[in-house]
C-alpha cells in the first residue's frame, strides 16, 4: 500500500473519531498576512439547537466572542498561535488548522452532532501587500465567500471612472463593497485610512492619516472630505481632495483597514463620522453622539479588553494614483489631458481656452485705453496752440 493511500486511510479514521463536515452555510472566515477571523453560525440548522461555545475550538484556541457578530461564535487570532501547521510552495504559503466541534454537553437545546471543518490562509508572500490600479477583488476562503471591492468613481458617482491620474485638489470618489455568499447581512465601516508614497507603510517614510480612531474621517477639518450617504450598508462611500508629498514621489497609495459587521450596531467602535460645517455627523445622522469621541479616543476603556472585538477585520491598499501639481500644467503623455487646467496666483482654475479670451480682452482694452490717452493728448496741444496764437494776434493788435 502506497503512502497516499495510507494518509488517505488516516485521514478517514480521523474524520470518524472527530465526526463529519460542518453543515452547510455555517462557517465563514477571512485571512491576511499575518490575522485570521472566523464565524461559526450559532445555530447551524436554524432548528433552535445551538451550539455549545465550550466545545467548539480553533485548533487549540477557544471561542474569543459569542457577542461579536449577533447569531455567530467568533474566532480571531494571529497565524501564529491556535497551532496552524504551515507548509510553502515556492512564494506559496498556506496555514491550516482544524475547526472542531466536540460537544461534551448533552441538553434539549444544544446541538449535538460533532463536526471537523479545516480553516486554510493561502498566502502569495511575493505579493504583500499587493497594490492595484483601480479595483481591488479579495476572495475570502470559506465554506461562505466574503467578496471586498474597491472601486474608483466619479465626481457625483454616478458610474465608476478608469482615471487614476488626478490633479492636486481634484476630488478622488471612491466605493467600497463587501459581498457575501450565503451569509447574514453584513454592514461594512472604513476603521482608518493611511496615505503613503509608496505601496508599504513605513515607520520612517512619510504617512497622512486621512482617516482613523475607528471611522472618524479627520481629514475633514482641513479639506472637503466626508463619507457620503449610499445604501445598501455593505457599501460605503467616501470622497477626499487629491494630495501629494512634499520633497516625494507623485504617487500615493491608500491603505485600507474595513471592519465587516452587523447591519443594526452602530458603535464608537464601529461608526462613520465626517467633520462638517455643524461638527461631527454619523453617516445616516441617527446617532451621531457616537461621533463625540472623535476629537479625542474613542471607547478607551474597552479598547484594553479583549472582549471589545474589533469585527471582521480586512486590510487592502488602493494604488498607485498619480496626483499632478497645478502650477506644473499637468499630465504629459496622457490620454486624459484633453483639458488640461492652469491655476491663476489666486488659485482659481482657468481652462486654455478662457485663459486666451481674457488675454485677448486684456489687449483690447490696452489698445483702446492707448487711444483715449492719445485722443485726449492731442486735443490737450491742439489747445496749447490755439491760446497761443490768440496770444500772439492780441500782442499784435495792441502794437
Amino acid at each position: 500500500m502506497g503512502q497516499w493511500a495510507v494518509l488517505v486511510l488516516w485521514l478517514s479514521w480521523v474524520t470518524s473519531l472527530t465526526g463529519q463536515n460542518a453543515p452547510d452555510k455555517t462557517v465563514f472566515y477571512t485571512c491576511n498576512n499575518t490575522f485570521v477571523s472566523v464565524s461559526v453560525r450559532s445555530d447551524p440548522l436554524g432548528s433552535g439547537m445551538k451550539l455549545d461555545p465550550g466545545s467548539l475550538t480553533l485548533g487549540r484556541c477557544p471561542v474569543s466572542s459569542t457577542s461579536a457578530l449577533y447569531g455567530f461564535l467568533v474566532f480571531e487570532y494571529p497565524l501564529s498561535v491556535c497551532g496552524f501547521s504551515r507548509m510553502t510552495y515556492g512564494n506559496i504559503v498556506k496555514y491550516f488548522v482544524n475547526l472542531v466541534y466536540q460537544p461534551t454537553n448533552v441538553g434539549a437545546s444544544l446541538f449535538s452532532q460533532p463536526f471537523t471543518t479545516q480553516i486554510s490562509c493561502i498566502l502569495n508572500t511575493s505579493m504583500t501587500p499587493t497594490p492595484t490600479e483601480t479595483t481591488v477583488v479579495v476572495p475570502v476562503s470559506g465554506e461562505g465567500q466574503l467578496n471586498f471591492f474597491a472601486s474608483l468613481m466619479t465626481d457625483d458617482f454616478s458610474d465608476t471612472s478608469s482615471t487614476k491620474d488626478f490633479y492636486l485638489g481634484s476630488p478622488i470618489s471612491l466605493q467600497l463593497s463587501v459581498e457575501s455568499t450565503h451569509h447574514m447581512p453584513l454592514r461594512i465601516f472604513v476603521d482608518e485610512c493611511i496615505v503613503t508614497p509608496t505601496p508599504v507603510i513605513s515607520n520612517t517614510g512619510p504617512s497622512y492619516s486621512l482617516i482613523n480612531n475607528h471611522g472618524c474621517f479627520v481629514d475633514g477639518k482641513v479639506a472637503a472630505s466626508k463619507f457620503v450617504e449610499h445604501f445598501p450598508l455593505d457599501t460605503i462611500r467616501l470622497t477626499f481632495p487629491a494630495m501629494r508629498f512634499v520633497d516625494d514621489s507623485d504617487k500615493i497609495y491608500l491603505h485600507f483597514k474595513v471592519v465587516v459587521w452587523d447591519t443594526n450596531t452602530v458603535t464608537e467602535l464601529r461608526k462613520a463620522c465626517s467633520y462638517l460645517s455643524n461638527g461631527w455627523q454619523l453617516l445616516g445622522n441617527s446617532q451621531s453622539s457616537v461621533c463625540n469621541c472623535c476629537d479625542s479616543v474613542c471607547n478607551k476603556a474597552s479598547r484594553r479588553k479583549r472582549h471589545a472585538d474589533p469585527g471582521l477585520v480586512y486590510t487592502m491598499v488602493l494604488g498607485p494614483f498619480k496626483v499632478y501639481s497645478p502650477a506644473v500644467g499637468g499630465r504629459e503623455n496622457s490620454s486624459a489631458n484633453e483639458s488640461k487646467v492652469e491655476v491663476t496666483k489666486s488659485g482659481f482654475p482657468l481652462s486654455p481656452v478662457v485663459g486666451a479670451l481674457f488675454l485677448e480682452l486684456a489687449v483690447l482694452l490696452l489698445l483702446s485705453v492707448g487711444v483715449v490717452v492719445y485722443d485726449r493728448a492731442a486735443k490737450h496741444k491742439c489747445e496749447e496752440t490755439e491760446k497761443r496764437s490768440l496770444v500772439t494776434n492780441e500782442t499784435d493788435h495792441f502794437n
